[in-house]
Parts: structure tokens; sequence; C-alpha cells
């Protein structure tokens, strides 16, 4: 699988831009530290996919973002992956390939979507998925209520309801070792907002942004 053509080159407030195997690494002027990595893949219409990863600080400031260029498999290709198609580029292809890019390695990785939880079996970072639930506070922030190994349903904070957290696995994600990871950044700012903010990067970068 190939990935596509020269990506384009990303000005502004980053200090380097460097192409590996079709990944980008836009060094933030911020020293990369540990705190919270986001892994996020854009499908930008038909069979073409883009992702990106941005590790932040305790603040939710950017340390590190890298990217991948866009993606377009091939009418032979996607005749012979069939419906598991989506899932190798995501995860094979895209998903390992910004984690083995990244120089962040000991930030917890939130994901975008729950198809990429099965990275934790390829790359020595771990994967969690958060999503706010509607549900009552639990009692105490740092409260863990199991609903399942894989699904638990965690108090990050004082100001929102809780999250269910999923992983693929307590070996990948041991639960009680990454919630004060998880506590102190919730307890600065909106830990899903980074989200947003990789995927209007993938989008200017898409349109071609340059400053």
């Amino acid at each position: 699988m190939r990935l596509g053509g020269r990506g384009p080159h990303v000005c502004g407030p980053y200090a380097g831009h460097r192409h590996r195997r079709a990944v980008h690494r836009l060094a933030a002027i911020i020293p990369v530290v540990a705190g919270l990595s986001y892994l996020s893949v854009l499908r930008l219409g038909g069979d073409a996919y883009m992702g990106g990863l941005m590790t932040v600080n305790e603040l939710g400031l950017p340390t590190e973002f890298v990217y991948s260029e866009p993606l377009t498999p091939s009418k032979l290709q996607v005749s012979l992956y069939g419906s598991a198609l989506g899932r190798y580029v995501m995860v094979d292809l895209i998903g390992k390939g910004l984690l083995d890019a990244s120089q962040a390695r000991g930030a917890p990785t939130l994901v975008g979507q729950g198809d990429l939880l099965p990275l934790a079996t390829r790359v020595k970072r771990p994967l969690c998925q958060l999503t706010l639930t509607t549900l009552r506070p639990l009692n105490e922030v740092g409260q863990v209520k199991e609903n399942s190994p894989e699904e638990h349903v965690v108090q990050l904070s004082e100001v929102y309801s809780p999250y269910l957290l999923r992983i693929y696995d307590r070996v990948n994600f041991p639960v009680a070792q990454h919630l004060p990871a998880l506590m102190e950044c919730a307890a600065r700012f909106d830990i899903l907002e980074p989200f947003n903010r990789v995927t209007r990067t993938l989008e200017l970068i898409r349109d071609g942004a340059t400053a």
C-alpha cells in the first residue's frame, strides 16, 4: 500500500518540517514532554484517509504534531481487502506509522475512533478512547466504575459528567496507573478539545494552507 504524493509544507508557530516515510512532523517551539497524545484519522471522501497525532502538555499546549499524507487505496486494493480495508489503513498504515514517528513515546494516547484501539497490539503506547457521558457525576474525582474489563466509567474532574473510558486490554492500559495523568489534564483543560484542533489542522493541510 503506498501513501500518496508529497505533502504540503506547513508554516506557522512551528519551527520545522521533516519528511519521513510520508509522515510529517511539525515541531512546536515547546520542548516535547510527556503529556497526552491525540490520534485521529479522517475519511476525506471516497476511500481516502489522512491521520494526525498531536501531543499536548499538562496545560493543553501542543508539543508535537505529526501527520500523514492523504492515502488513497487503488481499486485493486479496495477489491482485495474488502470490508477490512478501512481498519487496515487506519490501524496498520496510518495509526502505527504516526505513533512510530512520534517522539512522545511515554505519553498515553487518546484515540478518536474506536477502530484504532487494536493498535494496542502493534505499538508500545498506552491507548484509550474517552467519551463524555450524560450520567450523573460519581461521588468523587478519581472514582472508577468498571462496566467490563474493557469499559470503565471515570470521574476525571469536578466540572463535567463522568467519561466512558474504553481500552483494548489491561496489559496495554492499566487504568489505575494512567488515571492520574488523565485527571491532571482534565483539571486544567477540556480533555477532549484537542481532537478539534487535530481535525481542523488536518483539514487545513488537506486544503493546502501554508500560513
